[in-house]
């Protein structure tokens, strides 16, 4: 039998002439993580006590120890701390044994050994999996970080008292007795506009995550100043020879095969549902493979929502249709307010889409039910060009960014400032748009954004204003441009769109809300839209196959209609969301301005508390401003919680 590991890795490096390293200190740091191991714990400390790891463990399938972390090649010389699936790892250890290696256990933790063994640095070339590792060659006193393609799974480290450390979440880290945990007031700038902080930096100051699809090595010969490796980029190699139909077929294999990988059938398997394109998809093809009835959906449904539509009912009849064991249940505002300290706690950082609270409340919902691994949508949005937003850029870039270019750049400024005085949100951002097309900047940032750039002089106080007045949101994005225009000069609007998602929403929004919040409670979230091959697939396509006949990710919706009827899958749908506009018209804004009363809190350096009573008032006209709100929210209890650790 072999093992599946969802896990907390930690690990402390000297890289300068410092004591030993403490097991002690080892064990309280990674005691922080319990719930993303709860089955067991491991450490290990070098001899000399240059290195030390340590290990949490849930483990899905078997219990035993083989498996146990940190674990070494034979000769100890290799030491390793892994988070992850290796979706490969039956090949990989079939040519492993070929090659005259002897394993000890079944685990895929084993087989990264060997491959680094056999291959040295370039050995994550083999590796096809979801994965956040930490590895240390005792010969070379090198140390190896690496986070997977997609970013699935969070890798976090600092530098501190001549020690490099590095852990699967920022608390961790916070465990060790020196650390500064100052607020990182770039990073905060520019969160209130990605609704959280673009890699590397974190919202503490000097502490990084390591970029989806990264390598960092350190080693003495090199000085132990980490050297990056970005081992994969989305860069379009599109192949206009082939039909429409071969890419179809091409699809449909490599997204069964990708559910395959993920299956594990000795084990309850359940599917975040939500009854549209994305979950039925996945629902489906995991039906194919066991009996429909052994799969277990899970859905919510939000209670004093106001004019707030949930997909509660589609789910459940789509379900009921589809023969699954399905799992729904409610909450409401008190539900949240009774759980938002703690999952400030839990997010590390603010990571603020409000999504996040249903997604912690529903793998909760079903770890109570006996489910350990939940499949999920993420991705398929990014890859095929499934949101409306997406769409809403393309119109905007080809009707009003191009003809923008015509204007002169004092026009557009004397336009911008005008506009900049309105309380009309879209009159706000037309300014942000006039702005920075007269700076040459371009339309696109995120598909989410809070806050554009005025409005955050908005809402900061003054005192902070003035000290970040020189900071331009745009200039987080302005190297993912360069990088796509270098690599592929003919790359479409749509491509470099999808560049910058898959470089900073997905892996540091999206991923890491479904990581921290499942994780929270002892769940694993799997994406078989992310599997390696299906994102190279994504790159291989041209833009008018992603939106045929203007069809928004046409190609999945093709796919499930040979499982479900076209009228089921080409509705519309709201899918998991919370009516944060009602709520913050309740307890949630009383909680809100409680927070900005708060002296402790020291956020009168940060905010205006006036322009946010009055946005809380007179501001929840739309959607989006509840949203901004719940940016400012979502940090101030984080900021809370981090003060009193």
């Amino acid at each position: 039998m072999r093992f599946f590991k969802v896990c907390g890795i930690l690990g402390i490096i000297n890289v300068e002439n410092c004591n030993p390293i403490d097991q002690s200190l080892l064990v309280m740091m990674a005691s922080s993580m319990t719930h993303r191991g709860p089955d067991g714990s491991g450490v290990w400390v070098q001899a000399d006590g240059q290195c030390g790891l340590a290990h949490r463990r849930l483990a899905i399938v078997d219990l035993s120890e083989a498996g146990h972390q940190p674990m070494s090649t034979p000769d100890e010389r290799v030491w390793l701390t892994f988070n992850g699936e290796i979706y490969n790892y039956t090949t990989l250890r079939k040519d492993m044994v070929a090659r005259g290696y002897s394993f000890r256990s079944n685990s895929d933790t084993e087989v990264i050994l060997y491959l680094y063994q056999e291959y040295g640095e370039l050995f994550y070339e083999y590796l096809d999996g979801d994965f956040g590792l930490g590895l240390w060659d005792c010969e070379k006193r090198r140390l190896i970080l690496i986070r997977d393609r997609a970013g699935v799974k969070p890798v976090y480290y600092t530098y501190v008292d001549g020690r490099l450390i590095f852990a699967s979440e920022i608390k961790a880290i916070l465990r060790y007795p020196s650390i500064d945990k100052s607020i990182d007031l770039t990073s905060f700038y520019h969160y209130l506009t990605f609704l959280v902080v673009p890699p590397p930096q974190t919202l503490v100051k000097g502490v990084y995550k390591l970029e989806s699809a990264s390598m960092m090595t350190l080693e003495p010969q090199k000085g132990y100043r980490p050297h990056f490796v970005k081992y994969w980029l989305p860069i379009p190699k599109v192949q206009a020879h082939r039909s429409f139909e071969e890419f179809d077929d091409e699809l449909e294999f490599l997204f069964a095969s990708s559910v395959k990988k993920r299956l594990m059938s000795d084990v309850p398997v359940g599917v975040l549902f939500s009854g549209g394109v994305d979950s039925t998809l996945n629902l489906c093809s995991f039906s194919k493979l066991i009996s429909p009835e052994k799969v277990k959906t899970f859905t919510i449904g939000m209670d004093n929502a106001g004019s707030f539509h949930d997909d509660s009912t589609i789910a459940r009849e789509m379900a009921l249709r589809l023969c699954s064991d399905h799992h729904e249940m409610r909450i409401n505002e008190a539900d949240l307010l009774a759980a938002a300290e703690k999952l400030a706690l839990l997010q590390d950082e603010p990571v603020s889409d409000p999504v996040s609270v249903p997604l912690y409340f529903v793998t909760k919902f079903a770890k109570e039910r006996g489910v350990t691994v939940l499949q999920a949508g993420e991705g398929a949005d990014e890859l095929f060009c499934g949101y409306d937003n997406y769409r809403r850029f393309l119109r905007h870039h080809s009707f009003l960014w191009q003809p923008l270019s015509k204007l002169p750049c004092w026009l557009s400024h004397i336009g911008a400032n005008i506009l900049s005085y309105s309380n009309s949100p879209k009159s706000r951002k037309i300014s942000d748009v006039l702005v920075r097309r007269a700076k040459g900047q371009k339309l696109f940032m995120s598909s989410a954004v809070a806050y554009y750039e005025m409005e955050k002089q908005r809402i900061l106080a003054p005192e902070l204003r003035h000290a970040i007045e020189n900071l331009d949101s745009f200039n987080v994005v302005a190297p993912y441009y360069t990088k796509i225009q270098n690599e592929c000069p003919n790359a479409s609007f749509l491509q470099q769109l999808t560049f910058i998602e898959l470089q900073l929403r997905l892996p540091e929004l999206l991923l890491m809300r479904a990581d921290k919040m499942a994780m929270a409670n002892s769940v694993e979230v799997r994406v078989p839209f992310l599997d390696r091959d299906l994102m190279d697939f994504s790159m291989r396509v041209p833009d008018s196959y992603k939106l045929r006949n203007g069809v928004a990710k046409e190609p999945i919706k093709k796919l499930a209609t040979k499982y479900v009827s076209k009228e089921d899958i080409y509705r519309p749908k709201t899918g998991f969301g919370v009516p944060i506009q009602q709520w913050f018209k309740g307890e949630l804004g009383d909680a809100l301005l409680d927070l900005l009363a708060e002296d402790f809190l020291d956020s009168a350096s940060i905010f205006d508390r006036r322009q946010l009573e009055y946005q809380l008032k007179y501001g929840l006209r739309t959607v989006n401003e509840a949203f901004q709100l719940w940016v400012v929210y979502n940090f101030l209890v984080w900021q809370k919680e981090l003060s009193c650790s």
